[in-house]
C-alpha cells in the first residue's frame, strides 16, 4: 500500500502507477478481510457471512487479474494490451459476476447441494479457477520475460533489474504457496518447515512492491514512455 499510494501520488496519470495502486488495494482487501474476522475471534471461513466471503474471493480474483494487467504495462505496455480491446474489462466483470453467483447461490450445507449448483461449479467455477490459478499467472510471467528481452535490446537496460526481481518474486513465491505450502499444511501443520515457508513466501511477496519502488525512484521508470515496443523480433506481442 505504501508503494502503491506513493507511486500514484508521484504520477497519478501514469497507467503503471494506477494499475499498481489498484493491485495493492485488492491485496489489502483480500488480506485485510480475513485478518479483521480473525481479530474478532472468527477463524473459520465457513462461519463468515456470504457477503464477506464474496468480498474476499472477489478481491483475490481481481488481484490476480490486476497483477497480470500490471505485467502488461510494466515497464511499457505490451502489444497485446494495445490490441486486446475490451478483454481486460470483460475479464474483470466476469470474474466478479461468477464469484458473486457462486457465493450467493451456495447451499448452506453439503447435504443441500443440488445438481444444478454442481453443474454451475463445473461450468463456471472450475474454468475460472484454472484461469486465475494457472493461465493468468503463467501469461504474466511470459509477459515479464518478453519485456526483459525488449529492455535488453532497446533499453533502458537498468530497468531489467526490477523486472528480474518481480520474476523471482512471482515464480518463487508462487511455487512456495501453490506447491509446498499445501503439502506442509497436511504433513507438518505446525512444524518449523511450514513456518519457514510462510516467512519465505511473505518475503518473496514483498519483493514485487520493492522492485516497483526501485523502478520508480532509482531506475527512472516514470521517465520512460509507457508506449509499447513493436519493433523487437517481429510482433509476437504478449
Amino acid at each position: 500500500m505504501i508503494v502503491g499510494v506513493a507511486g500514484w501520488l508521484r504520477a497519478p496519470r501514469d497507467i503503471r502507477t494506477r494499475v499498481f495502486l489498484a493491485f495493492s488495494l485488492a491485496n489489502a482487501a483480500a488480506l485485510g478481510i480475513p485478518t479483521a474476522w480473525w481479530l474478532r475471534g472468527t477463524t473459520d471461513p465457513t462461519k463468515w457471512p456470504a457477503s464477506v466471503t464474496a468480498a474476499m474471493m472477489a478481491a483475490m480474483g481481481i488481484g490476480i487479474l490486476l497483477l497480470f494487467h500490471f505485467t502488461q504495462v510494466f515497464p511499457r505496455r505490451r502489444p497485446w494490451l494495445q490490441s486486446s480491446g475490451m478483454q481486460m474489462g470483460v475479464a474483470y466483470f466476469l470474474t466478479l459476476l461468477t464469484i458473486g453467483m457462486l457465493v450467493g447461490f451456495a447451499p448452506a450445507s453439503l447435504g443441500k447441494l443440488s445438481i444444478g449448483y454442481v453443474l454451475v461449479l463445473l461450468v463456471f467455477a472450475f474454468p475460472l479457477l484454472v484461469l486465475l490459478a494457472v493461465v493468468v499467472p503463467v501469461a504474466g510471467i511470459v509477459s515479464l520475460l518478453r519485456s526483459h528481452r525488449d529492455i535488453q535490446q532497446v533499453g533502458p537496460v537498468g530497468l531489467k533489474r526490477p523486472i528480474e526481481w518481480i520474476l523471482v518474486s512471482q515464480i518463487a513465491g508462487g511455487t512456495l504457496s501453490v506447491v509446498f505450502a499445501p503439502v506442509l499444511a497436511v504433513v507438518a501443520p505446525n512444524g518449523m518447515l511450514q513456518a519457514a515457508v510462510t516467512v519465505a513466501t511473505f518475503a518473496f511477496g514483498l519483493l514485487t512492491p520493492a522492485a516497483f519502488a526501485a523502478a520508480i525512484w532509482r531506475y527512472g521508470l516514470l521517465e520512460v514512455p509507457a508506449e509499447p515496443i513493436i519493433t523487437v523480433s517481429g510482433s509476437d506481442g504478449g
